[in-house]
Parts: structure tokens; sequence; C-alpha cells
């Protein structure tokens, strides 16, 4: 089991998880738990941590469609976000060097009308 954070935006919390391997050692369907998809796309954040988030979560926009934004990360990112440590030797993922009080500092939540309004992204 690897420490995680969870980035829930629909709840708006940020809670350390545990991230497990399957019978074939992968992670990967854990993490699709977490983050609630069915592919993955990883977020450098800082030299240590990645966050991983739904590759294809602007084409499910909707009225009720959530973000978050991430400090020193460029836009909003829509839906949940896993945050777990990286190995930059192996490039094999590791616990998270972050504390979840830590990401709560560089964490907002945002609602659609807010990414409109705030960001000034017209396709919203």
């Amino acid at each position: 089991m690897k420490k995680s954070i969870l980035i829930d935006v629909k709840n708006q919390t940020i809670t350390e998880v545990s991230v497990t391997k399957d019978e074939d050692g992968s992670q990967l369907q854990s993490i699709y738990e977490h983050v609630g998809c069915n592919m993955v796309e990883i977020v450098p954040f800082g030299d240590d941590n990645d966050v991983y988030v739904d590759e294809e979560g602007l084409l499910n926009l909707d009225s009720n469609s959530m973000f978050f934004l991430l400090e020193g990360y460029p836009q909003p990112i829509c839906g949940n976000g896993l945050i777990m440590g990286f190995n930059p030797e192996t490039g094999e993922s590791i616990d998270t060097t972050l504390s979840v009080e830590e990401v709560k500092g560089k964490v907002k939540f945002m609602n659609i009308l807010e990414v409109r309004r705030n960001c000034g992204v017209g396709m919203y």
C-alpha cells in the first residue's frame, strides 16, 4: 500500500488514502477507483510528487462539474486528483512526501461557473 492524498471535488475534502496493488502487482485499478475514472493523466507536482487526474474530465462536462486549482499549475483541473510520490531514479510511484495539511494550503475548489468567471475560459 502506498500513502496517497485524495482531492475529492464533490465533497471538497482532502484526505489520506492508500493505493493498493491487485494480484498482478498493478496499482492502476486502485488509482482509477480513487480518481473515479477509466483513464488517468499525470500532472507533475513539485520534484517528487505527481497528481493523477481524469484524462477525460473535460469531455464529460456538465453544469455540476467540479474542479480544483492546484498551486503552481496553470489551469483548473476537472474532477478528483490523487497525489502520489515519485521516485525519479526508478520512475515508480511511492508514498507521497506531502501531508494533508500541506495540500489543503495548495488547493482551491471551484465549480464550473467559478472557472468560467475567474479563469476567462470561454468554452464553459
